[in-house]
């Protein structure tokens, strides 16, 4: 019986019945009796009226105590439950809960209409016949997968007077760009289900029944795992229906990702790399697949083939323009200066595809991918030469100077140690120390500072560095602190064979680095045939063993396997260490084919560590850091329509009340394409960072689930799979009819009642 409540604890309040009570005892306490002869008379006539009296008292008591009864069963909200509300022939109330999948897949063709269309025309026909029948009072919840916890009508009945408001908001319904999260969605929707016994709920899932979104790996068999999740759903409701709105297996090509391979800077040769995707079952063959920055022409590749559930990768080469003094720059990204932002596009060229070819892509919208490409003006590379020379070709930075050519992206500046005391260290994403063993302790400091916030140092020891003073200045036994541990390892002493009769070849490790990798894969021999005649002898700590933070990609194959070069990383920025010079005095690698481009891949390396993604799933959320020091707490967001929204960057961390980076964060973006956002410096001029939205690629994999899966009782017996054309016939029972409104009105009466009464027999009194 307590089932048949909604608040059940709240029949408690029945013990109120008892304060009609207590107050009538309380009053018969009030009077004190006191013998007077002259009463007798009136006792005398009194007992003639004083059955009456006591039986209208008696009714009134009832009435106030039936009264809070009443009071207490509809706070408590009684219900006849279906199986009497049948009996009684009374209408049951049914709330219909509609789930509906509104992700990017719903904007697949289902003949000659996207699949959205199909679920609005069936959810329209369904409403339409439930607001005309007789049979249930019907009342109409709907979810949607994109935002499931804001319902898109929530809790409102369905009648011939609501019918069309309710059939308007169904028909304004538009598929989302975002990824359905159905674990999230039935969360929602059994937790909805289950909350109110008021109402028998039935429960209707509009989905393409997606492999993606119905088999998720992680979770298996697990309760979370969405036909889990419905079938104790199904449990709760009085049904539950899963309307299939696709009805074949979607063919799809997809443009999956578009990224550099490195840093991008102007001068100097860029790969985009191009990611296409068939998720069809067919082979195509000749797609091709076009890539265009901001208005240029676009650059065309054909993919000779592309088997069914395979990827093919693209590689478009493409060079940016040094900026010109009109040229708009940005000096707010990653601490780079003088930076532009470029609009990168890779599409697929559907007019490669036709007849069939054309069927296997039924998605266009994830055909194109963007990029949001800030580009640098160079990377800027500061050279200490500690062994400088009139004559050029005898300077310790001469063949690394040799590498600021058109090309290569590189900005170099050459100085002395004394350069190197009063530079301004920002200003550069690498220094070279080439034969330097000193620094003054202020220096070494801010060297160290420097590398910890991004900067990269790379480090050549040659014939003037004194190990004594360089382990004293750079190594302190390999502790990182304020002041020293820049090197990871430790000089010792000069080996080799100056006469160069003897000499030691480079040996590269298995686990090759990103800096070798072009040179290896291109002639995999090359390093091993350079002669070294004289290096540095060096140890490390032995705690380095165990430091991930360090790596050693070359050695020497003399008879102490000789480290050659040493990678270490420190904060967010990389310290390399060689242990042979820059020059062409102690090795044959500087005049090597092999030593301009592993320098050059090097320096990219090192600079591109700071790159940053500045792509964002359709839905996401931004997040800008905004230095106070130099820009206003105000940030304007520009949507791809140009739409502004405002925001005031807040601390990045509550706990630092005193750091000057704070963060402008922007919710949903939900509109597909280029967003600008616009910080404005103290000074008043404005800057610029361009943010690129795409689709989430999984959505791209429109792979169905299996007859064989829902046939293996997939979502449970107590679960229908429909079609559209066949959720019209399918009816329920279990219906619930709440009897507060009933007991409110009895409520009403009887209050009524007692007062008429207690007014009536007080007169007559």
């Amino acid at each position: 019986m307590l089932s048949w409540f909604l608040n059940p604890w709240m029949l408690l309040g029945t013990l109120a019945i008892a304060s009609p009570i207590l107050i009538h005892l309380l009053n018969k306490r009030r009077f004190k009796i006191v013998q007077w002869a002259a009463m007798d008379f009136l006792f005398a006539a009194d007992k003639k009226n004083r059955r009456r009296v006591q039986l209208e008292n008696l009714i009134l008591l009832l009435l106030r105590c039936l009264a809070m009864l009443l009071l207490a069963l509809m706070l408590a909200r009684p219900f006849l439950p279906s199986n009497i509300t049948a009996i009684l022939a009374q209408a049951q109330k049914v709330e219909r809960v509609i789930l509906i999948d509104d992700s990017l897949s719903q904007r697949i063709l289902n003949g000659s209409q996207p699949s959205i269309e199909t679920t609005k025309e069936s959810a329209k026909e369904l409403l339409s016949q439930l607001a005309g029948t007789t049979a249930t009072e019907d009342w109409l919840t709907v979810i949607l997968t994109s935002a499931p916890q804001q319902r898109l009508i929530d809790n409102e009945p369905l009648t011939t007077t609501t019918l069309n408001r309710h059939l308007q908001t169904i028909d304004g319904l538009e598929s989302s760009y975002q990824v359905a999260d159905y674990t999230q969605s039935l969360t929602e929707l059994k937790t909805y289900i289950g909350g109110d016994k008021a109402f028998g709920r039935a429960a209707y899932i509009y989905t393409d029944l997606r492999q993606r979104d119905w088999l998720i790996a992680d979770q298996a068999d697990a309760n979370s795992a969405p036909n889990k999740l419905l079938q104790s759903t199904a449990e709760l409701s009085i049904g539950t229906f899963v309307i299939d709105v696709a009805d074949r297996e979607d063919q799809n090509l997809a443009i999956t990702n578009i990224r550099s391979d490195g840093l991008l800077v102007a001068n100097k040769v860029i790969n985009f790399i191009v990611d296409v995707a068939n998720y069809g079952d067919a082979t195509i063959a000749d797609l091709k697949v076009l890539l265009q920055v901001d208005d240029d022409q676009p650059m065309y590749q054909t993919v000779s083939s592309i088997a069914p559930n395979q990827t093919q990768q693209l590689v478009f080469a493409y060079v940016f323009n040094p900026l010109s003094v009109d040229d708009g720059v940005l000096t707010i990204e990653d601490d780079q200066p003088n930076a532009k932002s470029y609009r990168v596009r890779a599409e697929i060229d559907r007019q490669s595809l036709s007849g069939d070819s054309l069927s296997q892509d039924q998605l266009s919208e994830d055909s194109t991918r963007l990029l949001a490409a800030s580009v640098i003006d160079g990377i800027s590379v500061m050279l200490v030469d500690g062994d400088p020379s009139a004559t050029s070709e005898r300077s310790e930075t001469h063949y690394l100077r040799s590498l600021d050519v058109l090309g290569t992206g590189l900005k170099m500046t050459t100085g002395t140690i004394s350069d190197l005391e009063t530079a301004s260290l920002s200003d550069y994403s690498v220094i070279f120390l080439c034969n330097v063993d000193e620094a003054s302790e202020d220096r070494t400091a801010a060297l160290g500072q420097w590398v910890r916030d991004g900067g990269s140092l790379v480090i050549m020891p040659g014939n003037r560095v004194r190990a004594a003073t360089f382990n004293a200045t750079f190594y302190h036994e390999g502790k990182e602190s304020e002041a020293k541990g820049l090197s990871p390892l430790k000089l010792k002493n000069i080996s080799g064979d100056p006469t160069m009769a003897k000499w030691a070849n480079f040996e590269v490790n298995p686990q090759i680095h990103p800096a070798l990798e072009v040179i290896i894969e291109s002639d995999a021999s090359s390093l091993g045939n350079v002669d070294v005649f004289s290096w540095w002898t060096s140890e490390m700590p032995e705690s380095a063993a165990d430091d991930n933070s360090i790596e050693v990609p070359l050695r020497l194959n003399d008879a102490d396997n000789s480290i050659a070069m040493v990678d270490r990383s420190m904060g967010d920025g990389r310290v390399i260490v060689f242990t042979i010079p820059g020059d062409g005095d102690w090795s044959m690698w500087p005049s090597s084919p092999t030593f301009a481009p592993v320098m050059v891949d090097l320096i990219s390396y090192l600079a591109g560590s700071t790159n940053a993604d500045r792509s964002i799933a359709l839905g996401g959320r931004a997040t800008i850091p905004v230095d106070l020091s130099a820009y206003e707490n105000r940030v304007v967001l520009r949507d791809p329509e140009n739409e502004k929204m405002e925001t005031i960057a807040k601390p990045f961390d509550p706990n630092k009340p005193d750091s000057v980076i704070y963060k402008a964060e922007f919710e949903n973006l939900s509109r597909r394409g280029f967003y600008d956002v616009q910080l404005t410096r103290h000074t008043g001029s404005t800057e610029s960072i361009l943010l690129a939205t795409n689709f989430d690629a999984r959505e791209s994999r429109l792979t169905r689930l299996t007859q064989t899966t829902l046939d293996d009782n997939f979502f449970g017996n107590k679960v229908s799979l429909v079609s559209t054309a066949g959720l019209l016939n399918q009816t329920v029972e279990g219906g619930n009819s709440e009897l507060w409104v009933m007991i409110l009105i009895a409520l009403m009466a009887i209050l009524v009642v007692e007062q008429f009464l207690g007014w009536l027999w007080g007169r007559k009194r």
